[in-house]
């Protein structure tokens, strides 16, 4: 498998129209993503051209295999006939010894035998016919001087799990009818079989109901603030629209789109699972029908970041009136068996207030807001029964009381989808920390600043689908896997595709793949090749697992740089100055501890060619490193060790409101600059310094003035990301040192802990 595509380009001589063309024959290899059941392969290649026929058995074959002949026209200038009943080098035959989606695929020099006992077999064993191709025939360019070589192969195949699943967030980020359709084209090419539509949240309602039409003309538009700058994270703080203000980011789907996009989905068969959130998440909806809300309910569709009163009343007889007609209309545009509703994330505190609600706690004998989430659920789900449809929800539906019939989803963490599991329940599993494409999947200050916990390309593919504390009759109730795109951060396709490849690749084949038949290192080898498939395609994609990993550890004298990689048999060379290292380079085998300011820039190599970006780190050391101080704790200041973008991270140091800081030398020191990162975290109520102060001191008792900053601006923006304040003043001999630094007294009105006091997270003081 660690063979690479070849390189060479054999030319053959072909007759093509009339007319003697010669043909370049691009040849392929057997690195499939997901990794087949059993995969053999022989010498030789079979050659695709414009000769070859193609013969289905029946109507159905006839129709996938036209479908996906049809894009040799667009790579390649011309296609394979394809016809019922002809004999031709490509047939399709019908195997009913097969299992649901399984296929078995031969390659010889007689041609390819594609057998199939369902549709969805026929489908997958051409997507893996597709990646035995060269992966110039998903170039953009047309082709038309090549014809393809499909390496001699017998594939048998079949799926370790029937839900594949692949979720669309289009609330926080609208994607277009074609960008949703190209997710589909994605989803079947890694047997995929399950889209999960996240349609409504507090930012958008993307579905249109004709019952109720304030859903799009009011709860489809929100103000724009989309942010496309990779260095700032803003979604968490956006200010809320403002009485006046005219909201313009936004669309939706019609009926007819919605019908276009699921009848697209089923000639790949794909499912697609509608989620209409409810009781909570439920902002924009209340926005557009306010007398369905409960207390204090916000006005207006959110902006971003964290909504707080957005649910819906359950206390109202009209909200299951709204619920199910709405219910109705989503059912009829979505002829599966399965319909989401979401159930996370549901503020109660509106609720403990509500009169309405109160009410209903005390009619129906409940306990407590949980209870009460328990009986609006087990109602939606009575809803959803009655029509033929099986609820599924977050693993918060289990609280106050699991639905009778419901599927969960188990986002936070396992223990949801154990507990259902061991409850008769069916389950998807979906931990975050395995299955969030949208989270950072490398080092903090190297990523683009997108998603604010990790998911790490290995984490996903290590994931073991079903937990080893089930029982074997346990473990049947678990229905598969799925990696869902939450979009807060992705605001464009570029952001979208960075952050889904290669990781649900690695989703993808733990979906698809045995357990048994999985493995890590030579995972990362068939990547390589089909990188080369989204170079074809001009997709943007992450190689943070191939690159360089920088870590460091501060002793007030010097640092201790350490190096490492996720993906293994990568070497690793270094320099010192910031210029890009090459194999001539200093090579890393051990950590190395540096005593000068170093600029770190690290490349990883495969097989001699470098692979990943540059990472590329500063380290001062200066002229304060080591120094005690006077108040406890702030020496962690000037121990070398550099906080990274992230807010656990050991390095920041915390202050409430203010900040003064105050460092001695042992003997007087000409100094001309200090700086230091400080972290800006606002949707937990860090902010950085508005003011900042240097004072010095030649006694360690009489200060002066050396420097002061204003950032008001900066200050007061909201975001997540660091902060580097740096003032510089004229040589000057001091002994002491003292910065003081401020920032608001409490947060501002608008944030969901406004009232509450700012705090402070300063990271080393850096003295030149």
């Amino acid at each position: 498998m660690k063979n690479k595509y070849l390189a060479i380009f054999l030319s053959l001589f072909f007759l093509c129209s009339c007319n003697n063309v010669s043909k370049e024959v691009l040849y392929g290899d057997t690195n499939i993503i997901p990794k087949p059941l059993s995969i053999k392969s022989n010498e030789g290649h079979f050659i695709i051209d414009d000769k070859v026929k193609v013969s289905a058995a029946s109507e159905e074959q006839l129709s996938i295999a036209t479908d996906f002949f049809n894009q040799f026209e667009i790579s390649s200038g011309w296609k394979p006939e394809v016809e019922i009943g002809n004999e031709g080098q490509i047939k399709f035959i019908e195997n009913e010894r097969l299992p649901i989606d399984g296929y078995k695929l031969k390659v010889n020099e007689e041609g390819i035998i594609i057998a199939a006992s369902s549709y969805g077999g026929y489908v997958y064993a051409l997507q893996s016919l597709k990646q035995l191709l060269h992966p110039s025939f998903n170039s953009k360019d047309l082709q038309k001087t090549f014809v393809w070589g499909v390496p001699f192969v017998n594939i048998e195949d079949a799926p370790a799990f029937g839900w594949r699943g692949y979720m669309l967030d289009v609330s926080r980020h609208f994607f277009s009818v074609d960008q949703v359709k190209d997710v589909l084209d994605m989803m079947v090419g890694l047997k995929m079989n399950r889209f999960h539509w996240h349609l409504t949240d507090d930012q958008g309602w993307r579905i249109e109901i004709k019952s109720y039409p304030k859903l799009t003309s009011v709860g489809a538009w929100r103000m724009d603030y989309k942010n496309t700058d990779e260095s700032k994270s803003d979604w968490w703080g956006r200010p809320a629209q403002q009485l006046g203000e005219e909201p313009t980011y936004g669309g939706f789907y019609s009926q007819d789109e919605i019908r276009e996009i699921v009848a697209y989905a089923k000639a790949l068969n794909i499912e697609v699972i509608p989620e209409i959130e409810m009781p909570g998440h439920a902002q924009a909806a209340m926005a557009a029908y306010p007398e369905l809300a409960s207390v204090n309910a916000n006005p207006y569709v959110a902006t971003g970041g964290v909504a707080g009163n957005n649910t819906y009343n359950p206390g109202k007889e009209e909200t299951f009136v709204f619920v199910e007609k709405v219910l109705e209309e989503v059912i009829e545009l979505f002829p599966f068996e399965y319909v989401h509703i979401g159930g996370d994330e549901c503020n109660k505190a509106q609720w403990k207030v509500d009169p309405h609600a109160q009410q209903r706690i005390k009619d129906e004998g409940l306990k407590d807001e949980y209870e009460l989430q328990s009986y609006f659920i087990k109602r939606v789900e009575k809803i959803l029964n009655e029509r033929s449809r099986i609820l599924i929800g977050w693993d918060e539906i289990l609280e106050g009381g699991l639905a009778p019939n419901a599927t969960v989803m188990s986002w936070r963490g396992e223990k949801g989808g154990i507990a259902s599991a061991k409850a008769g329940h069916d389950v998807i599993m979906t931990p975050s920390k395995y299955c969030y494409l949208d989270l950072k999947q490398g080092h903090d200050d190297m990523e683009p600043n997108l998603g604010y916990s990790y998911s790490f390309l290995s984490d996903a593919y290590n994931y073991k689908v079903i937990p080893e504390s089930l029982s074997e009759e346990e473990g049947t109730f678990i229905k598969g896997i799925q990696g869902n795109m939450w979009t807060e951060s992705i605001s464009d396709w570029s952001k979208f595709n960075y952050m889904n490849y290669p990781r649900v690749l690695a989703v993808a084949e733990s979906a698809w793949t045995p357990e048994s038949n999985k493995d890590w290192n030579e995972f990362t080898y068939r990547l390589d090749a089909y990188f080369e498939i989204l170079d074809a395609q001009e997709t943007r994609y992450a190689m943070s697992a191939y690159s360089p990993w920088v870590d460091h550890t501060g002793n007030g004298e010097g640092i201790e740089i350490s190096m490492k990689t996720e993906v293994e048999d990568l070497e690793v060379y270094y320099t010192l100055d910031g210029s890009d290292p090459h194999m001539e380079s200093s090579k890393y085998t051990q950590p190395f501890t540096i005593s000068e300011s170093a600029i770190i820039s690290a490349q990883s190599f495969r097989n001699s060619k470098a692979v990943g970006y540059i990472t590329r780190l500063p380290f001062p050391i200066h002229k304060a490193r080591g120094l005690t101080s006077t108040v406890r704790g702030q020496e962690k200041l000037t121990d070398l060790s550099y906080a990274k973008l992230h807010i656990s991270d050991k390095s920041w140091m915390k202050f409430v409101n203010d900040a003064t800081i105050d460092l001695s030398f042992d003997e007087a020191k000409e100094i001309s600059s200090i700086s230091f990162n400080s972290l800006r975290y606002t949707i937990s109520g860090v902010y950085p310094p508005h003011t900042v102060e240097v004072h010095g001191s030649k006694d360690g008792r009489n200060y002066f003035n050396l420097g002061s900053t204003e950032q008001i601006e900066i200050a007061s923006e909201q975001g997540r990301n660091k902060i580097n304040t740096k003032i510089e003043f004229d040589p000057t001999q001091i002994r002491s040192l003292r910065i003081v630094c401020k920032t608001f007294d409490e947060l501002p009105v608008g944030h969901h802990k406004a009232g509450q006091a700012a705090s402070m997270r300063i990271d080393e003081i850096v003295v030149e």
